[in-house]
């Protein structure tokens, strides 16, 4: 015996709503991607900042040598906040292989600038003396 017409209408509209179905399972793959790519945003920018303080503090360096807190204060003017706050910021230079180098360290942000992670970023940039430093042997 054949089906009737509105029979058969309902038995082919069973996907109706697997659209609906679908896009919610998609949304969270969607939404950890969007985050990855947030994440790897915020390491790039933090580098960049690393490395932009780290030339700064080399070029103050090199003029003032002795100077220890111009040289953080022309750090931090090149990093943009929460980035150069005190306790995500560091700036020192260190003598090595012969050389002095300034570097510049940030804790990496976690999804949100200013939530701090258990890593961080360091920029260093090499000193090139225009003076010597006090105390030092010519």
């Amino acid at each position: 015996m054949a089906e009737p017409p509105a029979a058969r209408s309902r038995a082919g509209r069973r996907d109706d709503g697997a659209v609906i179905v679908e896009f919610a399972a998609a949304v969270p793959f969607m939404m950890m991607a969007m985050a990855l790519v947030w994440q790897v945003l915020l390491l790039g920018i933090t580098s960049m900042y690393a490395s932009h303080g780290a030339a700064e503090a080399a070029r103050q360096a090199s003029v003032t040598p002795d100077d220890m807190g111009r040289v953080d204060e022309e750090a931090r003017k090149r990093v943009r906040p929460p980035w150069d706050g005190d306790d995500v910021m560091s700036v020192t230079v260190v003598e090595r292989d012969g050389g002095r180098f300034a570097q510049v360290t940030l804790a990496m942000p976690i999804f949100l600038p200013g939530v701090t992670g258990p890593w961080d970023i360091t920029g260093e940039a090499r000193v090139v003396p225009e003076v010597e430093p006090r105390g030092s042997t010519p």
